[in-house]
C-alpha cells in the first residue's frame, strides 16, 4: 500500500523596513497558523537600528532573517527570498504577507486548499479586509480595467458580499499564495518595478501563459492600507507606479486584448489629464503622462520581453478580454463611494 503524499510545505515572506511594530504584530498572526507546514522568512529591506538584528534576537530560530544593505523595493526583497526558496527546493508554495497585514489563523490553510482544487491554479488571492473596519473589504482580488489601470476588487463595500470563491485576472501581492513550480516556468517580479504593479505584471504572466489565479474567501487578513507605502509616495513613485502599469499591460497582453482595449485606453487617459486638474489634482495628470510616456520611450524592451513570452502563451484571448471591467463603471463606482463615505477608495497608482 503506497504512502499517502505529505502535506505541501509553504515558505512566507514578510517584509520589513522601519517597520518593527507592524512586523512583529504580522509574525504573531503567522506563529499561530493552524496549517503547521511552514517556514518563515523575514528580509529586512535596509531599516535603519539594526532591525533585523533586533528581528533574530526576538524570534531566534522560529524566523530565517534576510537582511539587505539597501532598500530594494516590493520587488527586490520578495525576489530575494523567493529566489533562496526555489533553490533550496523543500516548498511547493511562497506566501506574500504585507507587514502591515495581520493573518487569520486559518489563512494559510484555507490558501492551500484552495490550490489543491486543481494543479493549474498558480496564484491564490486572499479576501483582504481593513484593518480599522474588518466588515469592509479591502480588495477580493483585482479588476483589469480597459483603460490600462486596474482597482481592487470590492474595496470599501462589505465582506459578506464576497464570500464566493472565483477566478480572477490579478491579485494583491500583499496577500498572495504562489505555486513555486509556476515561479519556476514563468519567472519572479521584476526588479525594476520596485514596487506597485508588480503583482499585477506576475499575475497577468500567469493567466497568459496558461495558469489560473483564484480568489479564496476565507482565506482571509486584515490590512492596514497603505501604511508602508505613504512613506515613500511622492510624485516619482506615481510616474514609476504608471510606467509599470503600462508595461504590464503591454507586455501580457494578447494583441487582439491590446486592440480591442484602444478606445477605452485613448478616452480614459484624456480624461484623467484633462479632469484631474479641474478636481484640483494636477499632479495624477502629471503623473500619468509621464509615466506613459516612459513606458513609450522603452519600447524596444516591451517588445523583446513579449517576444521571450511568447512560447509560454497559452489559453483563449476572449476570456481575458471578456473578463476585463468596464473602466467607466468602476470609476463611477469609486467615485460615488468616496462622495458617501468622504474616504478615497482607491488611487490609481498605489493599490497597497
Amino acid at each position: 500500500m503506497s504512502e499517502a503524499p505529505a502535506p505541501p510545505r509553504v515558505a512566507v515572506v514578510v517584509l520589513n523596513w522601519d517597520g518593527l511594530a507592524l512586523t512583529r504584530a504580522c509574525l504573531q498572526s503567522l506563529f499561530v497558523q493552524t496549517w503547521p507546514h511552514v517556514e518563515i522568512h523575514v528580509v529586512d529591506n535596509g531599516s535603519r537600528n539594526d532591525e533585523a538584528g533586533v528581528l533574530r534576537a526576538e524570534y531566534g530560530e522560529r524566523i530565517r532573517v534576510h537582511a539587505l544593505a539597501a532598500n530594494t523595493g516590493f520587488t527586490g526583497g520578495c525576489n530575494h527570498a523567493l529566489r533562496t526558496v526555489l533553490d533550496e527546493a523543500r516548498c511547493e508554495f511562497a506566501a506574500l504577507l504585507n507587514n502591515d497585514a495581520e493573518a487569520d489563523p486559518r489563512w494559510l490553510e484555507e490558501l492551500l486548499a484552495a490550490a489543491a482544487e486543481d494543479p493549474a491554479i498558480g496564484a491564490v488571492a486572499s479576501c483582504m479586509r481593513l484593518f480599522d473596519q474588518p466588515e469592509l473589504l479591502d480588495g477580493a482580488g483585482v479588476w483589469l480595467l480597459g483603460n490600462g489601470d486596474s482597482t481592487p476588487r470590492g474595496r470599501l463595500q462589505p465582506v459578506a458580499r464576497w464570500q464566493r470563491a472565483d477566478d480572477v485576472l490579478s491579485a494583491c501581492g500583499g496577500a498572495l499564495l504562489l505555486r513555486c513550480a509556476m515561479l519556476r516556468r514563468i519567472g519572479l517580479f521584476r526588479a525594476d518595478f520596485f514596487a506597485n504593479f508588480e503583482d499585477e505584471d506576475l499575475m497577468l504572466r500567469a493567466v497568459t501563459t496558461g495558469h489560473r489565479v483564484r480568489y479564496a474567501p476565507r482565506a482571509q487578513v486584515r490590512h492596514h492600507l497603505n501604511a508602508t507605502i505613504r512613506r515613500v509616495r511622492d510624485l516619482e513613485f506615481d510616474v514609476r507606479s504608471v510606467r509599470n502599469a503600462t508595461w504590464a499591460w503591454l507586455v501580457n497582453l494578447p494583441w487582439p486584448v491590446l486592440l480591442l482595449n484602444l478606445p477605452s485606453f485613448v478616452l480614459g487617459n484624456l480624461a484623467i489629464v484633462l479632469l484631474m486638474p479641474l478636481c484640483g489634482r494636477p499632479a495624477v495628470a502629471v503623473a500619468f503622462v509621464r509615466g506613459r510616456l516612459r513606458a513609450l520611450r522603452e519600447l524596444p524592451a516591451i517588445a523583446a520581453e513579449r517576444r521571450r513570452l511568447r512560447p509560454l502563451r497559452a489559453g483563449r484571448w476572449w476570456r481575458l478580454w471578456w473578463a476585463q471591467r468596464c473602466f467607466l463603471l468602476e470609476y463611477a463606482r469609486l467615485a460615488l463611494l468616496r462622495l458617501r463615505t468622504g474616504r478615497p477608495a482607491v488611487m490609481a497608482s498605489a493599490r497597497r
